[in-house]
C-alpha cells in the first residue's frame, strides 16, 4: 500500500507542477486598433511665402555666397514665414543638420520678424545643436534674417550647407 501512495503523491505533484507550468505559459492578447484618415492639403496655416510672387510653399531652398573674414547678412531672404490664418499657432524652428565646422563657419543665426515684432532669434555655434526654438506668428507676413559669419580660416570653394526646419501646428 506505501508504495502505490508514494507513486501516486509522485503523479500528483508532477500533475500540479504541469498545470502550474502551462498556466504561467499561457498568455492570452488582445489585438487593438485605430484607423486614420489623412486629409491632403496644400498648406498648413503657417508655411513659407515666396517673396516673389506670393505663393505658399511647404519647402524652399536658399543659395548665399560667403566669405572668409566676413559676416555675410540677408535681412530679407527669398522667402518668408507667413500665417495666413486669423489666429496665432504655435511653430518651432531647428537647425536640423548641416554639412560644415568651425572652420569655414563660426555661427548662423536666424531672426524672424515683421515690421511690429521680432518673434523668433537664434544663434548656432554649434552645428550639431539641433533643438528647436519656440515662436508664435499671429496672422501675417513675416521676414527670416540670416547672418553668416565665416572665419579668416574660411576654405573658398568649399560649400556648407545647412537644413532649417519649421514644425507648425496642423490645423
Amino acid at each position: 500500500m506505501k508504495i502505490s501512495f508514494r507513486k501516486s503523491l509522485k503523479l500528483i505533484i508532477l500533475l500540479m507542477s504541469s498545470l502550474l507550468i502551462a498556466t504561467a505559459s499561457a498568455v492570452a492578447y488582445v489585438t487593438l486598433q485605430w484607423t486614420t484618415t489623412a486629409t491632403v492639403a496644400a498648406n498648413p496655416k503657417v508655411c513659407f511665402i515666396k517673396w516673389a510672387d506670393g505663393t505658399k510653399a511647404n519647402t524652399f531652398t536658399y543659395s548665399v555666397n560667403i566669405f572668409p573674414n566676413i559676416q555675410t547678412i540677408d535681412e530679407n531672404i527669398t522667402y518668408g514665414v507667413e500665417n495666413w490664418d486669423t489666429v496665432s499657432h504655435a511653430c518651432h524652428m531647428r537647425m536640423a543638420s548641416s554639412t560644415t565646422n568651425t572652420t569655414d563657419v563660426t555661427s548662423v543665426n536666424m531672426t524672424v520678424y515683421n515690421s511690429t515684432a521680432q518673434i523668433m532669434t537664434k544663434l548656432w555655434t554649434s552645428f550639431t545643436d539641433t533643438a528647436w526654438t519656440d515662436f508664435t506668428p499671429y496672422a501675417g507676413n513675416y521676414t527670416i534674417w540670416l547672418n553668416v559669419t565665416c572665419p579668416s580660416s574660411a576654405v573658398v570653394g568649399h560649400t556648407p550647407s545647412f537644413t532649417f526646419e519649421m514644425k507648425v501646428e496642423n490645423p
